[in-house]
């Protein structure tokens, strides 16, 4: 029967793990394997590049035991697929505007960026844009970065997004005269904007699940409440933890915002969570060798 909620990469995913181990829970729970593995790799690449391997070891170490990604991974839904796709997506912006700023070679870095951020519409909708590009642009307005700025809008990019993206809901709507209309206007922009959907929550409902979500680690990491864990004199520390904070905060406001609240809406801000708590955690244990030493 024709499904017209969502897009269809996890449904691909699930139908091709299918195919090759039968009827499984593994095959089931494919894409959201996909999604978890998508992230983890993502976030170890981008941190040994800009911060070195011991950070990007711990940082994918406090990443795999945070239940909501523990759980995601296995739970058969959309969640953790497109939280996967965010996640890489902002990771490789930020790799491409970092590496731009270096005078390093970033284009392939680029064009990997916008497939990415079409995967991730192929994943759940517009948010797999829309929350990449709320962050990146923040991220390079605090910083002042405008060169890096244009040098992230790219039309080959845009043509490379359109050619991943575009196909399915070109045919989508050939076959289904006002499938474009639902789904974008009904399932997104109504959607976002209605109270009427499912699991209504307080707007603080976000903050609180995700910091009872972060323990034991969360503890571990009481330097995100110090100003100095954000002005290190190492400008490029600073650039990654604003980038971290900034992806933090945009998901937990954005999905604040509408009443309808499921608790999966939220992961993609665990693995920038899982940085920020795993590089508090390493400045502390330097500022305490520091100290005794």
């Amino acid at each position: 029967l024709p499904f017209f909620h969502k897009p269809p990469l996890f449904y691909w995913i699930s139908g091709a793990a299918l195919a090759v181990t039968g009827q499984t829970e593994f095959a089931a729970r494919a894409g959201s394997l996909v999604g978890a593995t998508l992230a983890g790799i993502s976030l170890f690449l981008f941190t040994l590049r800009w911060s070195g391997p011991e950070m990007a070891r711990r940082a994918v170490l406090v990443l795999m035991v945070q239940p909501l990604l523990f759980l995601g991974a296995q739970f058969a839904n959309l969640d953790m697929l497109v939280a996967g796709c965010i996640t890489a997506t902002i990771l490789c912006l930020a790799h491409t505007a970092l590496s731009f700023e270096a005078g390093q070679k970033y284009r392939t870095a680029l064009m990997l960026s916008y497939a990415l951020a079409a995967l991730g519409v192929l994943a759940k909708g517009l948010i797999g844009f829309v929350l990449p590009a709320m962050v990146i642009f923040l991220w390079l307005l605090l910083r002042r970065r405008w060169p890096s700025l244009w040098a992230l809008i790219s039309l080959p990019g845009l043509l490379l997004f359109l050619l991943v993206a575009a196909p399915w809901f070109v045919l989508m709507q050939q076959e289904f005269d006002g499938f474009l209309h639902y789904f974008f206007v009904v399932q997104h922009f109504q959607r976002f904007a209605s109270s009427g959907f499912n699991n209504a929550q307080p707007v603080w409902f976000y903050p609180l699940a995700l910091a009872a979500c972060s323990l034991p680690c969360l503890l571990f990491g009481k330097q995100l409440l110090h100003k100095n864990f954000w002005r290190p004199a190492d400008q490029i520390t600073a650039d990654l933890r604003l980038l971290m904070g900034l992806f933090v905060l945009c998901i937990v406001v954005f999905f604040s915002l509408p009443q309808s609240k499921l608790i999966g809406y939220i992961i993609p801000a665990v693995p920038a969570l899982a940085w920020l708590m795993a590089n508090a955690s390493l400045a502390s244990g330097q500022a305490s060798l520091d100290t005794s030493t």
